[in-house]
């Protein structure tokens, strides 16, 4: 019994049944949002919602069946704790201005959408898995923002002290950057001084014009190349990395004869590698037994 319930709910029609499902709960809760409509049908919406949570309900319940009598096996996987968290969530009593949490949950039951879909839950669980080195990646990059905006500070301040007057400032202007919003303009007022550009309207400002041909956009353009383009590709080729491992680990799950293949490629290569030091350490002790036996023939001479 168990086996075809597990079967039924690893089923491609259930999911698809229950995908279906998610994206009405979010067409209900998006419909509620309009006051107008909520007014007007908020009674159908109500019932709509009721519905929606019992099929909820009765899928949960249908997953925690097919695991019997191990049903703790249920809870190892995250992505069941957290539907399991929100459903049930949704049972507790809300009134008055804790309706809003109500709200909050009927949204959070569109995020498990992530869960159904194999490709999103690919996508988040590389994500997080990402998240230690991507965590490196980040103080290697709050490390160059710093630099530079030190830089940027002592450099630019008197030129341009709306972007640069304060390290802060200094930070929030190489953000802009770094985003590539309208960041020549920033660049042109360093290259050609406040009086020229940037200050039009804001004269009083510019109280100490000083243009940087060369310095300016050197300062600009390596910056933009180190913080957008190769920091950005050091977050991608990490991501994409971890997302192959999750992959791989995915594949050997859901075939275990493609582990065991694994494996005993694994046990080959490494007894390769001991005949392969075995063959060395014998072809020594030959070269070894051949020069004494040279050396006894030559005594006898």
């Amino acid at each position: 019994m168990q086996k075809k319930l597990k079967a039924f709910t690893e089923s491609k029609q259930f999911q698809i049944f229950f995908i279906g499902v998610i994206l009405f709960s979010g067409l209900v809760v998006g419909l509620d949002s309009y006051p107008e409509i909520s007014r007007e049908y908020g009674a159908i919406l109500h019932f709509l919602d009721r519905i929606i949570l019992g099929l909820f309900v009765f899928e949960i319940c249908i997953k925690l069946i097919s695991f019997r009598p191990r049903v703790h096996e249920f809870f190892k996987d995250g992505w069941n704790i957290f539907d399991f968290i929100i459903v049930s969530a949704c049972f507790l009593p809300f009134d008055g201005q804790s309706i809003i949490v109500l709200r909050l949950l009927r949204v959070l039951r569109i995020v498990r959408l992530v869960g159904t879909i194999p490709e999103l839950k690919l996508i988040v669980n590389t994500l997080l898995k990402s998240i230690p080195s991507l965590g490196y990646i980040g103080a290697l990059l709050s490390i160059l923002f710093y630099m530079y905006a030190c830089l940027g500070t002592f450099l630019f301040r008197e030129n341009d002290p709306i972007h640069f007057e304060s390290l802060h400032l200094s930070l929030l202007s190489l953000f802009r950057v770094a985003t590539l919003e309208d960041w020549t303009d920033i660049m042109y007022t360093a290259i050609y001084g406040c009086q020229n550009y940037g200050y039009s309207g804001m004269g009083e400002l510019c109280k100490n014009s000083n243009a940087f041909p060369f310095l300016g956009w050197f300062y600009f353009v390596s910056f933009v190349l180190l913080a957008t383009f190769v920091f950005l590709n050091l977050f991608i080729g990490v991501i994409i990395s971890n997302m192959e491992d999750i992959k791989q680990k995915e594949r050997l799950r859901l075939d275990p004869e493609l582990a065991n293949l694994e494996k005993s490629e694994a046990n080959v290569k490494v007894l390769l590698n001991k005949i392969k030091k075995d063959m060395v350490l014998l072809e020594s002790h030959i070269s070894f037994l051949e020069n004494v036996e040279e050396h006894r023939l030559e005594d006898k001479r």
